[in-house]
């Protein structure tokens, strides 16, 4: 048990330990992908749907005030998901495909601000965090290294969240995202180098 608050110092080695090490710090290859964006993309689907079912079955047990941005985060993944299945089938839609899994994207940031106002998550810790992990990106860039935007939230989150105390009131909800962002890593993780399966990231249907 954590017995007082960590410092951005305490989390920041981590956060550029898990994204480099999971597969999305270099792209990864599957077998019968038609190009670096198609396994990129169910890549990016992966975390997603992983993020999501944990999300799921904590929002409807323990947190229903999120029910509505999830349920609107479910729907971007639903639309992303069309139009990835649509792409694979005709692929001369990647620009589309994207446009969809930037809307996923900001849907799930906007899980993480709902989150982060609850949890009474430090502004300043927040905004290091931010930076560092611009830092970051600028310098896998330089170096070649594509860095899924989704992935470099879900680090954010999980970073913020490891900013609380975690005996103090808002330990719970510090340990879901926590939880989110390590499912929706093993879930990726699971299917590094191995064939692209539709069946693993199935639209989430809404919670009602």
């Amino acid at each position: 048990m954590f017995k007082k608050p960590f410092t951005w110092a305490a989390v920041a080695l981590p956060i550029i330990s898990i994204v480099f090490a999971s597969g999305c710090g270099t792209p990864t290859s599957h077998p019968n992908q038609i190009n670096a964006f198609d396994g990129a993309t169910f890549d990016t689907l992966l975390l997603a749907h992983g993020a999501l079912v944990s999300l799921e079955a904590n929002v409807t047990t323990s947190y229903p005030k999120y029910t509505p941005t999830f349920n609107q985060a479910a729907a971007a993944y639903e639309g992303a998901y069309t139009a990835y299945v649509s792409f694979r089938s005709k692929p001369t839609t990647q620009a589309e495909v994207a446009v969809t899994i930037n809307n996923l994207t900001v849907a799930i940031v906007a899980i993480e601000n709902a989150f982060q106002t609850d949890m009474h998550a430090s502004t300043t810790s927040i905004a290091q965090i931010r930076a560092h992990a611009k830092r970051i990106r600028t310098t896998a860039a330089q170096n070649g290294i594509s860095v899924s935007d989704l992935l470099t939230e879900l680090e954010i989150a999980t970073a913020v969240a490891s900013t609380i105390p975690q005996t103090g009131p808002y330990a719970k909800l510090a340990s879901m995202i926590i939880q989110t962002t390590s499912a929706a890593l093993a879930a990726e993780t699971a299917e590094a180098g191995q064939p692209i399966d539709l069946s693993l990231i199935q639209p989430i249907a809404a919670i009602q």
